[in-house]
């Protein structure tokens, strides 16, 4: 079977210009000379089966046409049930439904015709005379060789040409592939041929090469014959033009459509291509609703292949060079990128400058969409943050992970995988660190190689440059989610129950001292976030943060970040800092993204002397490992102080730790809720509320685990009575059943199991 064909597609804005009859021609004259069957598929919609009058077949059109074949599968076999073949079998009409049989149908179809067509012609040609740009002139252009915009000496002409080149432009088609051509060319003195090459000289960036005579009585006697012209001709001049047209479509690439990328309505890349006019103007039009949009496609992550026969050298040689071409054309730091509507304003006169400097250097790419994914990476890098810039607008990207030029990880679903993008070299790379610190005020250089950052959206950022990252820059980016997580998305997600739920909102309204501790990526901050949230609308907050990542609701907040040393090695401001200047700021409650040094030490006098419900968070594997990391941390304060006083200041000031794991399957759940119930000798008392167990791991790698919850009723439980906040349902002997997820969970009782003494039998949720 034929893999690769010489595709031409025949187009005209106005009606009068001969391109039906030049797409008869070219499809006898490919046959001729190749010396095999060449498919005419006739698209010319409006007009109901031209091509079928112009090769005498009208009756066998009837009934074998391009709509009778959309209504079933598209296969070899359907194919050739509608094929009409002319009298000397040079010819394979696919003819266009009669106007009476008009049907709906996709621009995918028309895709599917050309694959099978693909397999089983060497040369195709279709006729796409239609007035402007819409999804099957796009389908055509993106699947085909050589592009033929036919046009007559005749200003009207010229002009809706050229209407048609620009709107095609605008939507992020090549030119490269465009071939004018001037038929008639002798019709008028007014207009030479070399008057109309200059005319779309600005347009296509080359000369007019194709030409044919105007040869009225010839033309009109092949018409109305049915016979065409290189079959019966005495015109020589139009005989050899015509073969002179068809050596130079031999000339061109083949092209093999399965390698083809189609932009579809919805297409995510760019905006979609012209609708096909208002209603009642075509009679195929498809329902919108039955236009699958295109899958949010693998081209967010796989760009070194996005190029059909390109490797991946070549492509990042071909980007460099637009990149370089493009600062060259224009001065970026000139421009105006303050406003989302200026920023869009400067991205729309770089595209079409790109897609001229594409057709300046014939950088021939087939597809339209390929074209565009070239184009927006190439913006990205000029504008955004290169590379990037599609990963953190992917929303099921949750984490990216930046290891040198050559490698970024992402996390989806939970899971880590290595992404196809790339950086063209360590110094785009430096680049893009540059872009993500400078707006916040940070740096970082080889005299402070470490730095942390936030994006605009939240997002946390920690960035490593060498001489200590050795193989280039490392970037690690935590993404903020777009939508603010709630309680209500835990439940859903299974993280919780909704017994627990409530006890942690009624804990933070009790004002209890809570610490939240769990593993690197275990969602702490989110959790923290969500925790946050409960705080009454009436308390003054002041948030303290290495990089502010928190969003609060509330109207009375106050939002403090920390600040790394200058080159000079002067004005730093550490958490610690912070923590106790915020004491002398009247909070009612003090929120610190996280604790990790001496910094413990004034959280917990914080906490001890009248500003309880403080929240906070640590890394800690366990609840337990979290208690002794707190006396590690308050001891790196320099303050020398007794390990029990230590112990005394821990068990007094920390209520409730609530610990949050990242299961093996990405899942991330709250593993322990925690009581700190005092002191017994030299030793902090804890008390377990509530626990997740985990039972085992189904067949495709999910965990499956139960909550629980003891029966012993919690000493924190008093707080609630004395704030007058009712005592959560589930420790007053009955289960809640309020806002259970849907899916996934049930309730148990140990009723049958065996007494152990000493330990209560549980009741709780599983997963």
């Amino acid at each position: 079977m034929v893999q690769a064909s010489r595709i031409v597609s025949v187009i005209n804005a106005k009606g009068g210009t001969g391109a039906s009859t030049l797409a008869a021609n070219l499809a006898v004259g490919l046959s001729m000379a190749s010396k095999t069957p060449t498919l005419l598929l006739d698209l010319d919609l409006n007009a109901g089966g031209s091509q079928a009058s112009l090769l005498s077949l009208e009756r066998e059109a009837e009934n074998r046409h391009l709509g009778a074949l959309l209504r079933g599968p598209i296969n070899v076999n359907t194919l050739e049930a509608q094929l009409i073949k002319h009298d000397r079998g040079e010819v394979h009409l696919l003819a266009a439904p009669p106007v009476s049989a008009l049907t709906v149908f996709r621009p995918e179809q028309i895709y599917e015709v050309l694959l099978v067509g693909n397999a089983l012609y060497r040369n195709i040609v279709l006729d796409v005379s239609q007035p402007r740009l819409n999804e099957v002139m796009g389908v055509a252009i993106d699947c085909s060789s050589t592009v033929l915009p036919v046009v007559i000496p005749d200003i009207v002409s010229l002009q809706a040409t050229s209407h048609l080149l620009q709107d095609i432009r605008s939507n992020d088609f090549s030119l490269n592939k465009f071939e004018l051509m001037l038929n008639m060319a002798n019709l008028s003195q007014d207009l030479t041929p070399e008057d109309i090459s200059g005319y779309f000289q600005e347009l296509l960036k080359r000369p007019l090469s194709m030409t044919l005579p105007y040869a009225p009585a010839e033309v009109i006697k092949s018409i109305n014959r049915g016979v065409p012209i290189l079959h019966k001709c005495k015109n020589e001049a139009l005989v050899n033009g015509l073969v002179d047209i068809v050596r130079s479509l031999l000339r061109s690439q083949p092209i093999d459509v399965s390698e083809v990328s189609i932009s579809y309505r919805g297409n995510p890349a760019a905006q979609a291509l012209s609708q096909f006019g208002q209603a009642g103007q075509f009679g195929q039009v498809a329902d919108p609703q039955a236009i699958q949009p295109e899958e949010k496609t693998k081209a967010l992550t796989v760009t070194t292949q996005a190029i059909a026969g390109w490797s991946p050298e070549q492509y990042r040689s071909v980007r460099a060079k637009l990149h370089e071409r493009l600062l060259q054309e224009v001065k970026l730091h000139e421009m105006d990128l303050e406003s989302p509507e200026k920023r869009e304003q400067v991205k729309l006169g770089l595209r079409k400058k790109l897609a001229d400097i594409m057709l300046t250097d014939k950088i021939e790419i087939s597809s339209r969409k390929e074209q565009v994914m070239l184009i927006e990476e190439i913006l990205d890098e000029a504008l955004g943050l290169g590379p990037l810039e599609r990963l953190l607008k992917d929303e099921t990207v949750t984490e990216i992970m930046v290891n040198g030029p050559e490698q970024i990880f992402i996390e989806r679903h939970g899971k880590l995988e290595l992404s196809h993008r790339q950086f063209l070299n360590e110094r785009q790379l430096r680049v893009v660190i540059d872009r993500i610190i400078s707006p916040i005020g940070r740096r970082v250089d080889e005299s402070s190689p470490m730095v942390d950052a936030r994006l605009p959206d939240g997002s946390r950022v920690n960035i490593v440059i060498p001489p200590l990252a050795l193989d280039g820059a490392s970037i690690s980016i935590r993404k903020f989610p777009s939508e603010r997580l709630t309680v209500k998305h835990l439940l859903n997600y299974g993280a919780l129950t909704p017994d627990m739920a409530e006890f942690l909102q009624g804990a933070v309204a009790a004002r209890l001292n809570v610490l939240i501790c769990g593993g690197t990526g275990s969602g702490k901050t989110t959790l923290l976030n969500i925790l946050s949230s409960f705080i009454p609308s009436g308390a003054r907050i002041v948030t303290i943060e290495d990089a502010a990542e928190l969003q609060l609701n509330q109207s009375h907040v106050i939002r403090l970040e920390a600040r790394p040393a200058n080159m000079e090695g002067k004005g730093q401001v550490s958490i610690r800092d912070l923590v106790r200047n915020s004491l002398r700021m009247r909070p009612d409650r003090i929120v610190v993204g996280e604790v990790r040094g001496g910094e413990a030490l004034d959280m917990l006098q914080a906490m001890n002397t009248g500003h309880e419900g403080s929240l906070t968070t640590c890394h800690a594997n366990a609840p337990r490992e979290a208690l002794a990391r707190l006396e590690t941390m308050v001891l790196m304060a320099g303050v020398d102080l007794p390990i029990k006083a230590i112990r005394e200041q821990v068990a007094s000031a920390v209520d409730l730790i609530v610990h949050q794991s990242r299961m093996r399957d990405g899942t991330r759940k709250i593993t322990h809720i925690v009581e700190v119930s005092g002191m017994e000798g030299d030793i902090i008392t804890t008390q377990e509320i509530f626990k997740y167990e985990q039972m085992t791991v189904d067949a495709n790698g999910n965990v499956v685990g139960r909550f629980t919850q003891a029966d012993i009723r919690p000493g924190v439980l008093e707080r609630f009575t004395s704030y007058g906040i009712a005592i959560p349902s589930s420790f007053t002997g009955e289960i809640s059943q309020q806002t259970l997820p849907e899916q996934g969970l049930g309730i148990f009782d140990d009723e049958d199991e065996e007494d152990i003494p000493g330990q209560p039998k549980k009741k709780g949720f599983f997963w």
